[in-house]
């Protein structure tokens, strides 16, 4: 299976677009070329993941946001089983989105984080606002510095511009349903 990078590309073009950026002001934010931003939105280059971490937090949009189709509908249903799986951003985490998170103002999804501490997990930090209930297992979710443990049945919300992790320190799959807020 190949990099989808024309469809990454558009996406990125529509972002950059929605926040009335040039692509030279956007390469100014991410401290990537302003060729490279043309020919990753023209499709002819695949981003690493490095930047598309930059320019997800120049963009103040998450990764998968970049993975999306374009949603117009004044109203989605998404029915079960059909949701759309999205296991680009960390490997022992797959996101289910449950809800339409390209150009709206918030994104609703079911995340299931695998066993397995990462020590090196790079901190996330982003506009916006997030939210989740555990529905099973346990995770560690540390925001600027702190460190907080969730489990089966709790709840926790906060500012997505604070550097966070989490990683799911137990023995079963960790399953929670997840918001967050975008700033466009």
């Amino acid at each position: 299976m190949e990099f989808p990078k024309e469809e990454v590309g558009k996406r990125v073009r529509y972002l950059r677009r929605l926040q009335g950026l040039t692509s030279d002001e956007l390469a100014k934010l991410t401290g990537v070329s302003q060729s490279m931003i043309s020919q990753i939105e023209r499709g002819q280059v695949s981003p690493s993941l490095e930047t598309l971490w930059k320019l997800s937090h120049s963009l103040k949009v998450p990764v998968f946001s970049f993975f999306e189709p374009e949603e117009s509908n004044a109203v989605t249903i998404c029915r079960s089983g059909e949701e759309k799986l999205i296991k680009r951003v960390r490997p022992n985490v797959s996101y289910q989105l449950l809800s339409p998170g390209t150009g709206k103002q918030m994104s609703f999804f079911k995340m299931v984080v695998e066993p397995g501490e990462e020590l090196d997990t790079p901190f996330m930090y982003h506009s916006g606002e997030e939210c989740g209930i555990m529905l099973c297992g346990s995770i560690r979710i540390e925001v600027e510095g702190e460190t907080h443990m969730i489990y089966e049945g709790d709840s926790i919300y906060f500012d997505s511009s604070l550097p966070h992790r989490f990683m799911n320190t137990g023995k079963v799959d960790a399953v929670a349903i997840w918001a967050m807020t975008h700033s466009f």
